[in-house]
């Protein structure tokens, strides 16, 4: 509504920088966010803080849209979302860990307080803002320092499925860490004359939910030490399903949720058992023991600095060549080295999740590797994992290890680098960061099925 000239107005006569122009996590003056408002609330409306507040639900709209999954799960709850509001969004977004003090959390009502200088419509349209957008219609009274804030959850707002829930809690889209090296060992293995498409699905199944339950229970024990309650900053990578801290799951559920999956997962690898023989127990115990002790005490893997390297082998040569032995029944050079290359690349997935919330792992004492590094050497590090897993699929090749058709695997070199320059740039800015640390998931997605498609030409090849 300001248009071109309009802008360069405000600039020239509050003073404030032209916001259009800014990075979103740029600290901004707050007395030059101020005057920028005030300017638009007197140039376009009537001057009296109503167009401010028409601004900052416009501001809160677009954040649902950003994070639809958490406004999903918290239809028709805005007591909740009055608390994330408080404890995750405000402090964060005004670097400012006492931006918003809850007073009082009710079903029915919340009492808090905002005294971090912002104007008058900017604090009711937020409290507004944050109500309306989990389906609440709120009714705002200011007493002395403190909003007091009721609402109605209208008729027609829908509660999250069951069945949503239960995908956020086991974090289902991630199951593409175990899907790629299954596939990718079983591939191996046809090339070399072995596949039975049974033990394929009993080893997948087995390998998936024994995922599931790692990420559940590993939540559970993060809650446990306090590590999601501390991060203010939780992302769609990042900070844990937060199902415990939002209410949605209790701690006990959670961890019951786990440990069923992680029964499941078991139950059919004593099905793989009861046609292999005890030797497959061998890989099902390993990566039992490194998923459920990466978050579990006493071991705690990731406090110690450990977590990168654990991923790394379970995500990558155990799962590989453990897919790999239970069609063959022996290893290869060639699984092994196509092993390492999906864990140097699974492993720069949580490498890179780890740099969003390290202020929030160093508080609590969880030492990742992350923590140990400065950013320089954070962002070197996660060059030197992708860039050696593409430099593993070059020297394999060349030595004569892997076929040439995996050469296919270097298609994502130019994602690769777009995920670096944005580390690069943001790396200190958790949701800027955000783009990149869903790259790296499609990289080590893409490479791995690129990697997969290799084998099959090879083997094609080799029929032929």
């Amino acid at each position: 509504k300001l248009g071109a000239e309009g802008w360069q107005k405000l600039v020239e006569e509050v003073g404030a920088p032209d916001f259009r122009k800014m990075d979103p996590d740029e600290d901004t003056p707050m007395e030059s966010f101020n005057r920028a408002v005030d300017y638009i609330d007197n140039e376009l409306g009537t001057g009296d803080g109503a167009l401010v507040e028409e601004i900052t639900v416009a501001s809160v709209e677009a954040y649902a849209n950003i994070y639809s999954n958490l406004v999903a799960q918290l239809q028709g709850r805005p007591q909740k979302m009055m608390e994330i509001f408080c404890t995750e969004v405000h402090p964060y977004f005004l670097a400012d860990a006492q931006a918003s003090i809850i007073v009082e959390s009710a079903q029915d009502h919340f009492v808090l307080r905002l005294d971090n200088g912002l104007r008058e419509g900017f604090k009711t349209g937020l409290i507004r803002g944050f109500c309306d957008i989990v389906g609440a219609e709120s009714t705002i009274e200011k007493r002395g320092d403190e909003y007091h804030v009721s609402w109605a959850v209208r008729a027609e707002t829908a509660s999250p499925s069951r069945w949503a829930l239960l995908v956020n809690a086991t974090r289902a889209p991630f199951l593409t860490a175990t899907a790629v090296p299954v596939l990718l060992g079983t591939a191996i293995a046809w090339k070399d004359g072995f596949l039975d498409p049974l033990i394929f699905f009993i080893t997948l199944l087995s390998v998936v939910f024994h995922q599931l339950g790692l990420n559940v229970i590993n939540d559970y024990f993060d809650h446990k030490s306090g590590a999601d309650e501390a991060n203010l900053t939780p992302t769609p990578f990042s900070g844990g399903a937060r199902l415990i801290q939002r209410g949605m799951f209790t701690p006990e559920n959670t961890r019951n949720l786990g440990l069923i999956l992680y029964g499941i997962g078991a139950a059919f690898g004593l099905i793989l058992f009861t046609i292999l023989g005890s030797q497959v127990i061998i890989f099902g115990i390993i990566g039992y023991l490194i998923g459920f002790l990466y978050t579990a005490p006493p071991i705690r893997f990731v406090y110690r600095g450990l977590g990168e390297l654990a991923v790394g082998i379970g995500f990558g040569p155990l799962i590989v060549m453990g897919s790999y032995w239970v069609q063959t029944q022996r290893f290869s050079r060639e699984a092994f080295l196509a092993s390492v290359i999906v864990g140097l690349l699974i492993t720069a997935v949580l490498y890179i999740n780890e740099i969003s919330d390290r202020v929030w792992d160093e508080k609590v004492g969880k030492r990742t590797v992350i923590t140990r590094l400065s950013s320089n050497q954070a962002i070197t590090g996660y060059a030197i994992l992708v860039g050696g897993a593409y430099i593993l699929l070059v020297v394999g090749v060349l030595l004569g290890i892997l076929p040439t058709p995996t050469l296919l695997g270097l298609a994502t070199i130019p994602m690769a680098r777009n995920a670096y320059k944005i580390l690069r740039r943001h790396h200190a800015y958790p949701y800027r960061l955000i783009p990149a640390n869903g790259t790296t998931i499609f990289i080590h997605l893409l490479t791995g099925l690129l990697l997969f498609s290799g084998f099959v030409v090879a083997g094609v090849a080799e029929l032929i």
